[in-house]
């Protein structure tokens, strides 16, 4: 029997709720283990278990080998897989408009004082 996969937040985020889905592909799908599946796909069973793991989006061949391998409709997880690469790809737009609160090697001005904090007196 395998390890035990980690608890998945749907809600933490695009790459958690993608991952939750996946798995509940695989549960309806009767609960395939990641080996059985890795023999109907060009895929490693890491590579498989990592494409539901939630750190990251799996790639859409990945994605497309993990459906198929559970019996899923292909159409639909690739509409499902693009909506989400696009929800990602607009969330890291967002935060690249964030100002970063390290300004590399430049001095801290006065400023500045809104970024340094833990020293309310000397």
């Amino acid at each position: 029997m395998g390890r035990q996969e980690r608890p998945l937040d749907p809600g933490a985020g695009p790459e958690q709720r993608f991952a939750f889905a996946l798995r509940k592909l695989r549960s309806e799908a009767g609960g395939p283990t990641y080996r059985a599946m890795a023999q109907r796909t060009p895929y490693t069973v890491s590579t498989l278990s990592r494409a539901a793991a939630g750190e990251q989006l799996p790639s859409l061949e990945v994605t497309l080998a993990y459906v198929a391998a559970c019996g899923g409709d292909r159409e639909e997880w690739e509409r499902h897989w693009r909506q989400t690469s696009e929800e990602i790809a607009l969330r890291a737009v967002e935060d690249d408009d964030a100002e970063p609160p390290y300004q590399g090697l430049a001095r801290f001005e006065p400023g500045d004082h809104e970024r340094f904090f833990g020293r309310d007196r000397e």
